[in-house]
């Protein structure tokens, strides 16, 4: 475990005992030179993912990306033609995204999945969720699975990318989603298409793509 990692993990555990259980993100972002899950690039499976499902750039609908860190995978979304909004719980994360990506057309600012804005509800044609349920401590994964669902507009489509456990994986953060809490997003009328698990670079990922009726 590289000193990333660890104080990750000293400030997970100490918010924990605090009884804010999503406190450490923001010092995370404002302390460190570098944030372990920063690679400078946008999640693979999503580069291929975007360009097989949406090729070239027309005007398309609204997309949302969840828990958008450093702001790599809205941006190529953004660059597929769709209206983005992404957000991070962390103030700090949402500034260096806007520093990082000037001159950008997405429109990054913070929110808390667990307690979203009332005109959020079912508003997004697109939600992208790549490895942030996981970034959240067992007890609310259900919870916060219910708020992903909750973005997704009637026709619309999400997508969700989450690491699979191994029995030789460190103590959380991250706490790597089971099956069943990966299938926890499908709630509230969004429905499951499909669930893989793919091996990816560095473990497998399940993959998960759901929509929402229009009926």
């Amino acid at each position: 475990m590289d000193h990333g990692q660890q104080r990750m993990q000293q400030l997970a555990t100490s918010a924990i005992a605090d009884g804010r259980p999503l406190a450490w993100y923001d010092q995370l972002y404002a302390e460190a030179g570098e944030v372990p899950w920063d690679h400078r690039e946008p999640t693979p499976y999503l580069v291929e993912w975007l360009a097989e499902r949406f090729p070239g750039d027309p005007p398309r609908g609204r997309a949302v990306v969840v828990g958008c860190a450093f702001g790599d995978d809205a941006e190529l979304v953004a660059r597929h033609g769709f209206t983005t909004t992404a957000f991070d719980i962390s103030s700090s994360a949402i500034r260096a995204a806007q520093r990082r990506h000037p001159d950008s057309p997405v429109h990054y600012c913070r929110a808390d999945l667990l307690d979203l804005p009332a005109d959020w509800d079912r508003h997004f044609d697109l939600v992208i969720e790549c490895t942030t349920l996981q970034c959240l401590p067992p007890q609310l994964h259900r919870e916060a699975a219910g708020g992903i669902a909750s973005l997704c507009a009637p026709g619309g489509m999400i997508l969700v990318v989450a690491r699979v456990p191994t029995p030789d994986d460190p103590p959380g953060p991250p706490w790597l989603l089971t099956e069943d809490e990966v299938r926890d997003v499908a709630t509230d009328g969004v429905d499951l298409i499909n669930l893989a698990r793919l091996p990816m670079r560095g473990g497998e990922r399940w993959v998960a793509e759901l929509t929402r009726s229009t009926g």
